[in-house]
C-alpha cells in the first residue's frame, strides 16, 4: 500500500512539474494612444487603448507573425445600440525593418453608451533579423447603428504614438 502512495505521489508531482514548467501565454501591457477620429458629426479627439500580441515572438525571418490587436476602448461610445461593426488598422513597424500591414476584425452588438470595444488580427511577415516595435496607425470603423445604419469613423493617430508590442526576429 505504501508503495501505491509513493507511485501516485510520483505521478502527482510530474504532473505539477509538468503545469509549471510549460510557459504561459504572452500577456501584452493594454497602452493608450490619441487619436482624431472623423464622424458624420465631425471630428473628435480620442484615445484609444488595446493591446497587441504578436505569434510567435521571437519570430524566425521569413516566417509569418500572427497579431492580436485587442481594442479595449475606441474612446467612443454610441447613444443608440451598435448591433455590429467591421474594422481595419494599420500597423507600423520600424526597427530592424520598416513598414506597415493591415489588421481586420468585425463584431457586435454593443449596448448604448459602452465603450466600443473588439478585436481585430493579421500577419505580416518580416524578413530581417534584429528588434522591430509596432505602433499602432490609420483606424477605420463602420458601424451599424440602431435607427440609424451604418456610420463611418476614420482615425488618425496624433503623435507620439506609443510602441505596442516589440517583436524579436531571429
Amino acid at each position: 500500500m505504501s508503495r501505491s502512495l509513493g507511485r501516485r505521489g510520483a505521478v502527482v508531482a510530474s504532473a505539477v512539474l509538468a503545469v509549471i514548467a510549460v510557459p504561459l501565454p504572452a500577456s501584452a501591457a493594454t497602452v493608450s494612444a490619441p487619436y482624431a477620429c472623423t464622424s458624420p458629426l465631425g471630428t473628435q479627439s480620442v484615445t484609444i487603448s488595446a493591446s497587441l500580441t504578436a505569434t510567435p515572438n521571437p519570430a524566425a525571418a521569413g516566417a509569418p507573425v500572427r497579431f492580436q490587436l485587442h481594442v479595449s476602448n475606441l474612446g467612443l461610445t454610441s447613444p443608440l445600440t451598435v448591433n455590429s461593426w467591421s474594422g481595419s488598422a494599420t500597423l507600423v513597424v520600424s526597427g530592424a525593418e520598416t513598414g506597415q500591414f493591415p489588421v481586420t476584425g468585425s463584431g457586435g452588438p454593443i449596448a448604448p453608451l459602452q465603450p466600443i470595444t473588439g478585436d481585430m488580427s493579421g500577419s505580416w511577415t518580416p524578413s530581417a533579423t534584429g528588434v522591430d516595435e509596432v505602433r499602432g496607425g490609420n483606424v477605420a470603423i463602420t458601424a451599424n447603428v440602431a435607427l440609424i445604419g451604418n456610420v463611418s469613423l476614420s482615425c488618425t493617430p496624433s503623435q507620439p504614438q506609443p510602441v505596442g508590442e516589440t517583436l524579436t526576429v531571429q
